[in-house]
């Protein structure tokens, strides 16, 4: 009997170290980032389609109950949020953003020089969320990392980015 057991734990051992990983990149927060350039995009009931990140926004955890997702929006218009914790949306969702609203965003990322703001802003305290954002905009790409102490025209326009996903009407994908 303690063969078989034996013989048992040494098989379980050589499947757990041959079952392949998956691989994330993690920061020193201790999260999983997504710096995605150019993917493919598959809606549901749609066919594959190529299509170019335009907008990137992600706020991050902490030890509290911080909403934690990421909301992309491409070039087209399509939109795809991912709730993960502390938000009334857990999972994947999609919407499609019209024209008018992305030339707003353009707008916007002109009129605060967001190309001219600094890459990180650190966290003062490491149970404070961060707010990454990225924007693919005329060849030029910029991620920002908010953790505390950006300015205030920063803070804006990811509270606008928030209120375009708050007021979007979003289907599940599954």
């Amino acid at each position: 009997m303690k063969k078989l057991l034996l013989a048992l734990s040494f098989c379980a051992v050589l499947v757990a170290c041959k079952t392949p990983k998956q691989s994330t990149q993690t920061n020193p927060d201790n999260y999983t980032t997504a710096e995605p350039k150019t993917e493919t995009v598959v809606a549901p009931a749609t066919a594959v389609t190529q299509d170019s990140l335009f907008v990137y926004l992600e706020r991050t955890p902490c030890y509290g109950q911080c909403p934690m997702y990421k909301f992309k929006i491409y070039n087209s218009g399509y939109a795809l949020y991912e709730g993960k914790r502390f938000v009334e949306k857990i999972g994947l969702y999609e919407t499609h953003l019209s024209a008018a609203a992305l030339q707003e965003i353009k707008t916007k990322v002109n009129d605060i020089n967001y190309f001219g703001f600094r890459d990180q802003y650190p966290k003062t305290a490491s149970d404070f969320p961060s707010v990454k954002t990225a924007i693919i905009l005329d060849g030029k790409r910029k991620e920002i990392m908010n953790g505390t102490g950006a300015p205030l025209a920063l803070k804006e326009f990811e509270a606008y980015l928030d209120s375009l996903k708050d007021g979007a009407v979003w289907k599940q994908v599954h």
